[in-house]
């Protein structure tokens, strides 16, 4: 009987020394910062796209034969609701421009924006930019939001109208190009 409460003593201090420790750790974790998302979020993303124009005859198509490629779409430093970074990443004709943004319509545009990746910032023209929540279908199945919108560079001396258009990375391997 004698052991029992010694026993019975060491386990109920054991245990208000195991708590005491808990709430100690807990009180000295930095408490997490909590995320704010981009107010261009539905806009903002990593996306599959292809390029497409007018041969002249009237049938659209990727003459290039350069296929998909990525481009990001993201906030701004500032993160206002009006701007819009587009950047293909070197990937197609190697731009990044700042357009306007309307985040409720999910709408970008942009006209003579600069395109700051070049060393003689020749503008661009980018119209009826346009994102649709769960649009497209990505080649493994998964329901993900499709991207288009036609942009024409001031340096193609075609003067071609790029009709760009893809869906949003799933983060599955089989759905990348």
């Amino acid at each position: 009987m004698k052991y029992n409460k010694i026993i019975l003593a060491f386990l109920i201090m054991l245990t208000l020394t195991t708590m005491g420790c808990r709430k100690l750790y807990e009180l000295n974790q930095p408490k997490d910062k909590e995320i704010e998302y981009s107010v261009v979020k539905h806009l903002a993303g990593e996306w599959w796209v292809v390029y497409r124009f007018d041969d002249g005859t009237g049938k659209i198509g990727d003459w290039y034969g350069v296929g998909y490629t990525e481009l990001i779409t993201c906030n701004t430093s500032r993160n206002t609701a009006d701007s819009l970074w587009v950047m293909d990443l070197g990937n197609f004709w190697d731009y990044s421009v700042k357009a306007t943004a309307t985040p409720d319509n999910h709408a970008f545009s942009g006209k003579d924006v600069i395109n700051t990746k070049v060393t003689d910032k020749n503008k661009c023209q980018i119209t009826n930019g346009k994102v649709i929540m769960d649009g497209a279908t990505s080649p493994y199945g998964v329901k993900t939001d499709s991207i288009y919108f036609e942009i024409q560079f001031e340096d193609d001396d075609d003067k071609h109208v790029f009709q760009c258009s893809g869906y949003r990375k799933t983060g599955f391997i089989e759905d990348d190009h």
